[in-house]
């Protein structure tokens, strides 16, 4: 989830300005497009500001509901599968019974591990 920009160019800020200039705008387009003269301008500069200010509302709450749904989401039940693989090398001691080194090289691989979700199912989501 993008929140986008304050001209809402992209990412959700931009899909609430569309959404708000298609339901908002036609009465204002329509008073654009009836005057003339002086009110033509009057009009133009109306709607101009209208659509500034929806950017601006968009962006709003583009901010405001991403920050809390990442911030809040619970999520519960969240199962993946996948292979684990383990591998050790190196030396093993010096240990006792006595002071040599063994050289130890082991690796295994377990097919198909499933992972279950564990703890507060509340976080952040990014």
């Amino acid at each position: 989830m993008t929140i986008g920009t304050v001209e809402a160019g992209t990412g959700m800020s931009k899909e609430i300005f569309t959404e708000m200039d298609r339901l908002l705008a036609p009465p204002l387009q329509k008073a654009v497009d009836e005057a003339t003269g002086a009110a033509k301008a009057v009009a133009q500069e109306a709607l101009d500001t209208a659509r500034k200010n929806w950017k601006q509302l968009a962006f709003a709450i583009a901010n405001g509901v991403i920050t809390h749904v990442t911030a809040n989401m619970e999520i519960a039940g969240i199962q993946t599968t996948g292979n684990v693989a383990a591998t050790v090398n190196g030396p093993s001691g010096p240990a006792p019974p006595g002071p040599h080194v063994h050289t130890v090289g082991l690796s295994a691989t377990q097919q198909s591990v499933t992972f279950n979700q564990s703890g507060s199912p509340l976080g952040h989501v990014s």
